[in-house]
């Protein structure tokens, strides 16, 4: 048992499915079974389309090899049962096997399904690295939690992580942020182009009483100060805002180190040798030897540098200088373009382009009418937060997959029922801790080991079942850096645990606390396992698992 708990249902019954297909005569490489849920309940827990994939090789009917696997495998701990169905082969849990996983899930609490995935791979994930320009709105917030919850994940199944944010200090923007501080300083308006909300002209006036003199100088010796000041404090501001959702970094690594350590000038002369790095026009293109087709100019020529130059240096400072295996970046949509130069840039400073990875996420909308905006200024995160909480927040954004543009609905965020997918996944931990507390009033003194043989209704099965499944989500979850998953699976036990709390309504003698104390510890004992994991899956989310509501 414990070795299918550390392995996860799913692999155990992978592995007897290889087994089973060597015997059969299989030699070489084994095509994708495609083991996974069945789609069809009926059709049990597991499906693999075996015999359809197997039929060539083996030349005989897929229904033929199908029932050949199926009275061969051998499921560990007897985990499952094994059918044939024309040329599948489907798996069933098995209750005895379900029943005994409750008491291994309990016994785990928050670990169970951490799976050593990683095994101590040291990356990087940096996330929402906006200009610090500005107060982070809305759909900088997404890429925020997207971000942080790829980490929490990672960091679950044995990954070394650490979380950055990239501080862009040096380019044409954040220039233009410090000439706007310096306009406002003066009572003007912003250079075109500029940034003109309120903020600014608080900058302005801080900056006044902190850099004492600083209107004195010169705009060319005032902006490089005034700029750097500003970040810091815009950088402070986004600190606070991260934090109100659950966010947290390892690191805010400024973009002018990577000049002051001369990285950026080390990465552009190793691409210069390898021909990588043309002069043309007064100024330094990057591109493939002997083709300008593509080619991204690196400095301009007017000898200022682009976000790209200084990201050549970034990779330096990360694959080579930090020395990190992988690292993730995850970027918004608009960014799309630049995902194959810069793996084009890893490749040509010698790193494996493979170990840059890009995640795109897209846009977030507000549905119209439900949150007011003064005309020409954005959401910030902040007052969604304020309208809406953390939990919600961080739960709408996770709930759909990167690629896929998202609708926040403001009503139903705040809703108390069960057509709000945070109320409806927090109620049902909540509901889990409530019959523990009952059951401790009424049957002080509780068996100590659960009798977990007396869990025979469909719908106290059903929780453990979804138990099962929990490692196979983490995961994928995980080598796929999806955390959208998480979100579809506690839908899936909250459900469940709702259903199996309600046919206590239906029916007092299916109640979790019974006259009877060894019933009661038995479902108490799954109530444990289901809250654990419930909250352990929430915590995955940045999300709040809350004992009353």
């Amino acid at each position: 048992m414990t070795s299918v708990i550390s392995r996860g249902v799913r692999a155990s019954i992978n592995q007897a499915l290889l087994d089973a297909v060597r015997t059969l005569g299989v030699e070489g490489e084994i095509p994708d079974l495609e083991l996974g849920r069945a789609k069809v309940p009926g059709h049990g827990d597991y499906a693999t389309s075996a015999g359809l994939k197997l039929a060539r090789e083996l030349r005989q009917p897929p229904a033929s090899i199908a029932a050949r696997l199926a009275e061969t495998i051998s499921v560990p701990d007897g985990a499952a049962t094994v059918e044939a169905d024309s040329g599948y082969v489907n798996f069933r849990l098995a209750e005895d096997w379900l029943r005994r996983l409750v008491g291994q899930v309990t016994s785990a609490a928050g670990r169970y399904g951490a799976r050593d995935v990683g095994r101590g791979e040291r990356l990087q994930v940096e996330f929402g690295s906006v200009n610090p320009t500005g107060p982070l709105h809305i759909g900088h917030g997404r890429g925020v939690t997207l971000g942080d919850s790829i980490c929490r994940l990672l960091e679950f199944t044995g990954h070394d992580v650490q979380r950055e944010y990239y501080v862009n200090s040096d380019n044409l923007q954040t220039r233009r942020f410090g000439l706007s501080v310096f306009a406002r300083l003066h009572g003007l308006e912003p250079p075109e182009g500029g940034y003109t909300g309120d903020y600014v002209k608080e900058l302005a006036e801080m900056a006044r009483h902190d850099l004492p003199d600083i209107e004195k100088l010169p705009a060319d010796e005032a902006e490089p100060k005034l700029r750097m000041y500003a970040i810091d404090k815009m950088v402070e501001r986004i600190k606070a805002t991260v934090a109100r959702v659950n966010v947290r970094y390892d690191e805010w690594y400024y973009e002018n180190r990577l000049w002051e350590a001369g990285l950026a000038q080390a990465a552009i002369e190793r691409l210069r040798e390898s021909g990588n790095i043309k002069d043309r026009d007064g100024a330094l293109w990057f591109g493939e030897p002997n083709d300008e087709e593509e080619d991204r100019v690196v400095i301009r020529a007017n000898g200022q540098p682009t976000y790209f130059a200084s990201d050549l240096g970034y990779l330096l400072s990360r694959f080579e200088q930090r020395d990190f295996n992988r690292v993730v970046e995850v970027w918004a949509a608009d960014h799309h373009g630049y995902v194959a130069r810069m793996k084009s840039a890893a490749a040509a400073l010698g790193f494996d382009a493979q170990k840059l990875v890009i995640i795109l996420h897209q846009m977030v909308n507000l549905k119209e009418g439900k949150m007011s905006k003064r005309a020409g200024r954005f959401v910030t995160l902040d007052e969604l937060v304020d309208r809406v909480g953390s939990d919600a927040v961080r739960y709408f954004y996770l709930m759909r997959s990167p690629d896929t543009t998202i609708e926040f609905d403001l009503e139903l965020a705040v809703t108390q029922g069960n057509e709000n997918p945070v109320y409806y996944a927090q109620y049902a931990h909540a509901r889990l801790a409530n019959v523990e507390a009952t059951a401790r009033e009424r049957h002080p003194q509780l068996p100590e080991r659960a009798d977990v043989s007396l869990l025979a209704q469909p719908w106290e099965l059903d929780v453990a079942r979804q138990l099962a499944f929990w490692p196979d989500v983490v995961e994928d979850a995980a080598t796929l850096l999806e955390p959208h998953r998480i979100p579809y699976y506690v839908h899936d036990l909250a459900t469940a645990v709702h259903r199996f709390y309600h046919a206590g309504n239906a029916q007092t003698e299916h109640r979790v606390v019974v006259d009877d104390p060894e019933a009661t510890r038995a479902r108490l004992e799954l109530c444990r396992a289901a809250r654990h994991t419930l909250k352990t899956a929430l915590d995955l989310m940045g999300v709040g698992a809350p004992e009353r509501m």
